[in-house]
């Protein structure tokens, strides 16, 4: 299956304003036309192709932009970037202990389902088991944008974090070897 190219006005519109950083100058680093990036995110934007969105993330090293890029091609990792909740490395904190919080108690719900045969679920478990998943990924949503929170602080990526600590978590078995 081919990845289709996606528009990413928004995420390269925030990105663009949150770096300073030009269209032109884009242009240039990424080797495309200047006309590119206006393209990009014009009124109706035209597309952009995998290979220039795995640049613009090379190249921007903002894990915002990378998280936008990541959730439109792949649907996974969306960033909170709804307006409800605060961004600030505190708020997340707290945002990431409650969405934990309520995770546990559906787990606790949920305990037992996980130890029946599959064959033998009912309705109801299928209906905890959902609900459950649910406040996992809510967690996992609120754990990953902690972990933005944190990069941001100390004025890292997530992809430099990975860089810097993948020998050692492949050492310890949480990752294979690259190939």
């Amino acid at each position: 299956m081919q990845t289709q190219s996606k528009v990413l006005k928004r995420p390269l519109l925030n990105w663009l304003a949150k770096s300073k950083t030009t269209k032109r100058s884009l242009a240039d680093d990424l080797k495309v036309s200047r006309q590119s990036p206006s393209d990009w995110t014009a009124d109706k934007p035209k597309p952009v192709t995998p290979e220039n969105a795995v640049r613009i993330s090379d190249i921007a090293n903002d894990t915002d932009l990378t998280m936008q890029i990541i959730w439109k091609f792949f649907g996974i990792f969306r960033p909170l970037d709804g307006d409800m909740y605060r961004q600030d490395l505190s708020s997340t904190d707290s945002l990431r202990e409650l969405e934990e919080n309520e995770r546990d108690e559906a787990k606790q719900l949920a305990q037992r389902v996980l130890l029946k045969q599959v064959h033998k679920l009912k309705k109801a478990d299928y209906d905890l088991l959902l609900k459950f998943s649910k406040e996992q990924a809510e967690a996992v949503f609120a754990n990953i944008q902690y972990l933005n929170a944190l990069c941001e602080v100390q004025n890292l990526s997530i992809m430099d974090l990975f860089e810097y600590f993948m020998p050692m978590w492949q050492e310890a078995g949480y990752f294979g070897g690259d190939n």
